[in-house]
């Protein structure tokens, strides 16, 4: 049975440069900040961002903070399952069932397991957490 808990995820600018993810997990390390999920991109041409899903908010925002970074909290949702086929499809189709229309999703599998990271507007999260039941 899927587990879902509403979560917040820090997003941040990087300079699309090499070492620049490096370097902010190299300030989480030395900050002692535990990444669950973590996924960064280039956007276009001189703007890339991250986002990362921390075990402690306030010290990743601390570190990237120190770093010069202006981090944005957002609020998404994590599920997960066990790696069957059909489960994913499931968690989305309840989203979409309660007319939810999803932002942004990233998911994975390993061990056995999987887990998504799903972005709603604003105003959905409520309706996407009475549909996860959260």
């Amino acid at each position: 049975m899927a587990t879902a808990k509403k979560i917040d995820v820090l997003t941040v600018k990087l300079d699309p440069k090499p070492g620049a993810l490096a370097q902010v997990l190299g300030a989480f390390r030395e900050a002692k900040v535990n990444v669950t999920a973590s996924w960064a991109y280039q956007m276009g041409p001189g703007e890339a961002q991250a986002h990362f899903f921390t075990a402690d908010l306030d010290r990743a925002k601390q570190a990237l903070t120190k770093l010069g970074k202006t981090p944005k909290t957002e609020p998404a949702f994590w599920v997960d399952d066990a790696d069957q086929i059909g489960n994913y499809h499931g968690v989305l189709q309840k989203i979409a069932q309660a007319g939810v229309n999803v932002e942004a999703t990233d998911a994975f599998a390993i061990g056995g397991r999987f887990a998504t990271v799903i972005f709603v507007a604003a105003n959905d999260v409520p309706k996407t957490a009475k549909a996860l039941g959260v």
